[in-house]
């Protein structure tokens, strides 16, 4: 019994832990969306963004998160850069 209720509280403390990860993914791809209308990059930064989003949007969607997280922050970075 004891064994059962280990695995199960260590399943539930992994999914909680990934949770965060889920939040953070859509709210950058928007705000990376948002920022290629507005910013100044060259063309060239502005082309790369957009295929670092549409990646991540597919990453999204297909449930990798980590990915996606990744994908669309390297965006973003290429987005403010100065």
């Amino acid at each position: 019994m004891r064994k059962i209720f280990f695995l199960m509280t260590a399943f539930s403390l992994l999914i909680l832990s990934a949770q965060p990860l889920w939040a953070r993914c859509a709210p950058l791809i928007k705000e990376g969306r948002e920022l290629l209308g507005k910013t100044q990059a060259s063309k060239a930064d502005q082309d790369k963004a957009k295929g670092l989003l549409d990646e991540a949007q597919k990453n999204l969607d297909a449930g990798d998160h980590a990915s996606g997280v990744k994908n669309a922050n390297a965006a973003l970075d290429l987005l403010k850069k100065k």
